[in-house]
């Protein structure tokens, strides 16, 4: 596979990786300049940089700029065969595609997921179970949401969408999510249930930092009912306060006119 086809998969499969590429080659090496690799923390997932020596010196230097979460340049130099041989390589981060992910799975839950991915991003629907219908580009997570948070942390470009306020293990999903480094926490709800949800959060002692950053009831006002009208609300939502922007209507009044003016002067 080519390493910038690994490379897009593995960031759409919501994996961070690097790629490393050889620089510059020095003696009699079994690489040349271009030459590339794409790694995570395991090892290299795509490419060459021309020998096993090579790739686990470039898998190492991986490993160390996804720890750092920063791009690094360096000299390796290596011995045998009669000469020195070196390399200069440049291993840099990429982080996971911004997700959307959707912590339930009911019918606004799931349109959410479809929505999502009509706007090119990463969606995630995570259930213990029951329908979980949806397009085949949704990644479906058969886990308890809590449990799945934990194991996947979500990132800082990523955001979540709890689509169950009555389900048993909201309060805890809330705790785990308003402390999380997510960009996005929303909740659906009614104007009575949120009220409730928020007190419960201040009698476990989460911090009010942490409950400031909810959006719930979460979307757009734009008089949603039916699934998808809900779904498109919230993604709308998603991306405007991704933009710090405050979703209203983009619509300039029209120019007043020559009779508007005369109008206004008398």
């Amino acid at each position: 596979m080519d390493v910038f086809d690994a490379l897009a998969r593995e960031r759409g499969r919501g994996r961070r990786v690097a790629l490393v590429t050889v620089l510059a080659v020095e003696g009699n090496a079994p690489s040349h300049a271009g030459a590339k690799l794409v790694a995570d923390a395991t090892g290299v997932l795509a490419g060459t940089l021309g020998c096993s020596e090579f790739d686990a010196a470039g898998a190492a230097l991986a490993a160390e700029v996804l720890a750092e979460v920063a791009p690094v340049r360096r000299r390796l130099e290596f011995g045998g065969h009669g000469r020195e041989r070196a390399l200069e390589l440049f291993a840099e981060p990429h982080e996971p595609e911004p997700a959307i992910i959707v912590l339930g799975a009911g019918p606004v839950g799931r349109a959410v997921a479809d929505v999502a991915t009509t706007i090119g991003r990463r969606a995630v629907l995570v259930a213990r179970g029951g329908d979980a219908t949806v397009r085949d580009r949704v990644e479906v997570r058969a886990d308890d949401p809590a449990r799945y948070l934990l194991a996947a942390p979500p990132g800082p470009r990523d955001a979540l969408v709890v689509s169950d306020h009555d389900a048993p293990w909201v309060d805890e999903v809330l705790r785990i999510a308003l402390a999380s480094d997510a960009e996005y926490v929303g909740m659906l709800g009614s104007r009575r249930h949120v009220p409730e949800a928020l007190r419960r959060l201040r009698d476990t002692g989460v911090p009010e930092r942490h409950i400031a950053r909810l959006h719930s009831p979460c979307g757009l006002d734009i008089g949603s009912r039916l699934p998808g009208e809900i779904a498109v609300s919230i993604v709308a939502h998603i991306v405007a306060v991704e933009r710090g922007r405050p979703g209203g209507p983009m619509r300039l009044e029209p120019a007043a006119g020559p009779g508007d003016a005369r109008a206004a002067d008398g």
